[in-house]
């Protein structure tokens, strides 16, 4: 069971920080900024990110990363 804690924590973190690193490059902000974009309680992606039961724990960075852009653009996430 710690094991699967800490595989989940991994994924959760390794993936917060890609989408980070990219919001920083794409949108050209700040570290401080970016974390506070992804993190934004506003924001169901990262939330989502952190249930278990939705899985996204599991997909990829980069698809993430399109996920939480069109959230931010519509103001919701659809289909998930």
């Amino acid at each position: 069971m710690t094991s699967t804690k800490n595989n989940f924590e991994f994924l959760v973190e390794y993936i917060t920080t890609k989408v980070v690193e990219m919001l920083i490059k794409d949108r050209q902000i700040g570290l401080e900024e970016a974390l506070l974009l992804f993190h934004n309680s506003e924001t169901e992606t990262f939330e989502k990110l952190c249930d278990r039961k939705t899985d996204m724990y599991i997909e990829s960075p980069g698809y993430l990363y399109e996920i939480f852009q069109e959230e931010l653009r519509r103001g919701t996430i659809r289909g998930v």
